[in-house]
């Protein structure tokens, strides 16, 4: 089955991530991610901005340019809230007419800013303009100096609301706030939650509460067409998190949460 990962990191710089995948003896390196890409027919990988500090449009030319030499990659970049002005608008501008992102990133929870606050609103409207998804971090965070009250899934339906033409993708599905995120998917036609993060280094047993809340997001909200595979690459390998979330999901919508789903949202073209 050919496979899009929704949701990867690719910045081999970030400190945390390094000493996480070491710890798990993960190969968090370019030739790490082609093998585990070419091992598990990823055939494309939203590659998210991972660094909360960087300004908007985060981590765009390292981003850009691993897309330059992989084609398979696909880059998101990020919005800091204290950097919206009209340069920084332009700049991510600049970045959807030459076709080198395909969507823009939240760091809700690492910010201590609400989705909704409109500081963002320009952004999303910029996003709606060029019809690509605004990823918003939501749940755990990687790091407990963080405020999780703002990475809440709720926040999600206040700007679907406001902003019907924008797509939002709620990342982690909002865990462990699941029910809230299957709620605010099944209410809005314009938000869909990836799957990621749900497992993260090395797991041999999976909690049956793990896979009881993917399931129960997607028979509550009645949307298969609404949910995208992401593994959170280097938090946990491919393919241990690809076994994962087929175990979670009904076979039946196998092809759309791994390729469908992704494809359409992401305008990726790809057969």
């Amino acid at each position: 089955m050919k496979i899009i990962d929704a949701h990867i990191h690719t910045n081999f710089e970030i400190a945390d991530s390094k000493a996480f995948a070491k710890k798990y003896n993960i190969d968090f390196s370019w030739k790490g991610l082609q093998n585990q890409l070419n091992k598990n027919n990823v055939i494309a990988a939203i590659t998210i901005s991972s660094s909360e500090k960087s300004q908007t449009p985060g981590e765009s030319k390292e981003l850009c340019q691993q897309a330059l030499k992989e084609k398979r990659l696909l880059p998101v970049c990020s919005v800091h809230p204290n950097y919206v002005s009209k340069k920084y608008l332009n700049a991510t501008k600049k970045l959807f007419d030459e076709h080198l992102i395909y969507g823009i990133k939240i760091f809700a929870g690492y910010h201590p800013v609400y989705p909704s606050n409109k500081k963002y609103f320009p952004f999303y409207k910029l996003a709606a303009k060029y019809d690509v998804p605004v990823v918003i971090h939501t749940g755990d965070t990687f790091g407990s100096q963080y405020l999780i009250k703002y990475a809440h899934p709720l926040d999600v339906d206040e700007i679907a609301v406001r902003f019907p033409k924008t797509k939002f993708i709620i990342a982690h599905s909002g865990n462990p706030w699941v029910r809230d995120t299957a709620e605010v998917v099944y209410k809005n036609e314009n938000v869909y939650a990836d799957v990621s993060a749900f497992c993260i280094g090395h797991f041999n047993k999976v909690s049956k509460n793990t896979l009881h809340d993917i399931r129960f997001a997607l028979e509550y909200s009645h949307k298969p067409d609404r949910f995208l595979y992401g593994s959170d690459w280097p938090l946990v390998l491919m393919n241990q998190y690809i076994k994962l979330i087929k175990l979670a999901i009904p076979e039946k919508h196998h092809k759309k949460v791994f390729f469908e789903n992704a494809n359409r949202i992401f305008k990726l073209g790809l057969n």
